[in-house]
This record gives structure tokens, C-alpha cells and sequence, in this order.
């Protein structure tokens, strides 16, 4: 497989000002979301929205990093830049992802962070990874789940969509980040 068709994660986030009204955004989701619903390359788009935090900071998974590139150099994304200026994206390969209960309509996620120490050995964490994902899959109320790995910063990302906030399950891990689902946009169908 070349590394054209290896999956990628992506994420940037916005801050708010202290005064920002979260109508706005919803309104700028609603507006913009049908761009996503069909976008070519797109595996899975969350809007995301921490009122709390101020920030929207949408969560993509791409088919490939091709995708992932030709959206970065899209008009699409220059309205973003043009918007709010240009974030900071990052980015991850995905190691495992799945879709659990399409028939849920996510409206909570959760972004769970934990750094690879130096010594751990890669191919191991992996597996023990995709042990931990295929545990996690099926759990009530979960809609999907993704596992990612950042080899800059040499971090593990666990990203999940659930029904509800109450349904979620508890993380443990070095940085957690919750979220609000204001839309998710899976194009290709959610596998």
C-alpha cells in the first residue's frame, strides 16, 4: 500500500473570542455542512463545538493523504482561512477505524491524547491498540471510533462519537477533550 491510501486524521481548532456567540457557529455549520456531505475523498467529518473552551475545532478523516492535501488547497478551506485566518492543522495516520451504530445520531466527543514514550515499541503499541479498539466497539451507545498516531509529536489520539455525553465511556489518558456534535458528514457512507 503506498502511502496514498493510508487513512488520515486531521484536526484544527478554532478560538473563539470571549464575546463569540455560539449561534454563529451553528448558524455557519447549518450553512456549510452540505459542502461536506458530498465531498470527494472525505471518509468522516465532525463539526465539533466546546462552548466552554470557546472553540470549534472540526475532527476529518480522509481516505487517503492525497485527499487530505487537495482539501488543504481548496477553495473550501480558503473560506475557513479567510474566515477565522489560518489554523494550525494537525494531522495523524490511522491505525484503526470503524463505524459501530450508524443509526445514532452523535451529538458527544471525545478526543483522548497520550504520549509515546521513546522506549515503547511501536509495533507493539499498535497491536495492543487494536485490541483496545476492537474491545471499545459495540459499547452502547457509541457510533464510531478511530485510533491515530502522530509520529512528530509521538503521540496516540483515540477519537470517539457517542449518542450522548451520559452514554460516553470514561477516558484515561494524559488529555482529554470533550465536544459537542453539531454535524457529521460521512460521504462515502460510514464503514
Amino acid at each position: 500500500m503506498g502511502d496514498s491510501d493510508v487513512m488520515l486524521a486531521m484536526q484544527y481548532t478554532i478560538g473563539l473570542a470571549g464575546d463569540f456567540d455560539s449561534d454563529r457557529v451553528r448558524r455557519r455549520v447549518a450553512e456549510r455542512c452540505e459542502l461536506f456531505d458530498t465531498m470527494k475523498g472525505l471518509t468522516h467529518k465532525s463539526f465539533l463545538f466546546n462552548h466552554r473552551d470557546g472553540i470549534y475545532a472540526p475532527f476529518y478523516i480522509w481516505e487517503s493523504h492525497e485527499a487530505a492535501r487537495e482539501f488543504l488547497l481548496d477553495k473550501v478551506f480558503r473560506a475557513v482561512i479567510e474566515a477565522f485566518g489560518r489554523p494550525r492543522v494537525r494531522t495523524w495516520n490511522i491505525l484503526s477505524y470503524e463505524c459501530c451504530d450508524t443509526s445514532i445520531a452523535p451529538t458527544f466527543a471525545v478526543r483522548e491524547v497520550d504520549a509515546v514514550s521513546a522506549e515503547e515499541d511501536l509495533a507493539k503499541l499498535a497491536e495492543k491498540e487494536e485490541k483496545a479498539h476492537a474491545a471499545i466497539i459495540g459499547r452502547p451507545g457509541m457510533h464510531s471510533h478511530a485510533v491515530a498516531l502522530d509520529a512528530d509529536r509521538w503521540e496516540l489520539v483515540r477519537y470517539s462519537l457517542w449518542r450522548d455525553a451520559e452514554g460516553a465511556s470514561s477516558p484515561d489518558a494524559d488529555c482529554v477533550q470533550t465536544y459537542e456534535v453539531l454535524h457529521l458528514s460521512t460521504p462515502q457512507g460510514c464503514r
